[in-house]
């Protein structure tokens, strides 16, 4: 466990951010290392992201390499920020970096759709499932919801699934939140109204997957696909994502 200066430096800073991100290997490599590959999107599509405006990418540098990544997608119907990856590389983990990561991801993303004349709800991400998982593994998740409990968020009783980023399969999830500062829980319909934003806006508009895929999804998890008020049924018992400091 190395202790170091560590800088939060947002990839977006200038208007060649895709190019920065795509030069920095020790950023792919933090990437790589900490998301098993059916959560993996290619790195064209974090790329297309920042490109076309509707991504953010964040690093923590030390001694001029990459240990801890970030990305964000906007939301905009309604206002949210997605927290699609955050991950502190192994060797830095446990030293506090992973709050102030998080933290500047989200202000900064929050910051940008108010630039847009958007008040976010919050901020929204996904959860992997305990149910599937060893029981080393389950203790890790146990301990990332914790983290992110510890920073206000809460898991949403609601069944979920991530579309094939893979292009494989879907994989079950659950989903987090986090309110923005002075609003409360997210009603059914809100919720609903997110996963929608999240399989339209970022899935289908960002990683082309089939509208009709997002579709049979929704149906899957119980949320109509025609309807955006409709609520979904809830599923308890899950776990929280990524690798975290």
């Amino acid at each position: 466990m190395k202790k170091c200066a560590l800088f939060l430096i947002p990839q977006n800073s200038t208007p060649f951010n895709h190019q920065k991100l795509a030069g920095d290997r020790s950023w792919w490599k933090v990437y790589e290392e900490s998301f098993p590959s059916c959560e993996q999107e290619p790195n064209e599509i974090i790329l297309k992201s920042l490109r076309c405006g509707v991504g953010l990418s964040f690093r923590l540098r030390s001694q001029g390499c990459t240990v801890g990544i970030a990305t964000t997608h906007l939301l905009l119907q309604p206002p949210a920020v997605f927290l699609v990856y955050l991950a502190i590389d192994r060797d830095h983990r446990q030293q506090g970096l992973g709050r102030p990561l998080l933290e500047y991801a989200c202000s900064t993303s929050a910051a940008r759709l108010g630039e847009l004349g958007l008040e976010p709800l919050g901020m929204i991400w996904e959860a992997d499932t305990i149910n599937d998982t060893q029981s080393v593994k389950a203790e890790d998740r146990v301990r990332r919801v914790r983290f992110f409990e510890r920073l206000g968020a809460f898991l949403l009783p609601n069944l979920y699934l991530q579309p094939p980023v893979d292009g494989i399969a879907p994989v079950r999830m659950q989903l987090m939140y986090r309110p923005a500062k002075g609003r409360q829980f997210p009603s059914n319909s809100t919720v609903t109204a997110l996963i929608r934003a999240i399989y339209f806006e970022k899935y289908g508009a960002v990683n082309h997957i089939p509208v009709e895929t997002l579709n049979q999804l929704l149906v899957h998890i119980g949320c109509s696909a025609s309807d955006r008020q409709t609520s979904c049924n809830p599923v308890i018992g899950v776990r929280s994502p990524g690798l975290y400091g």
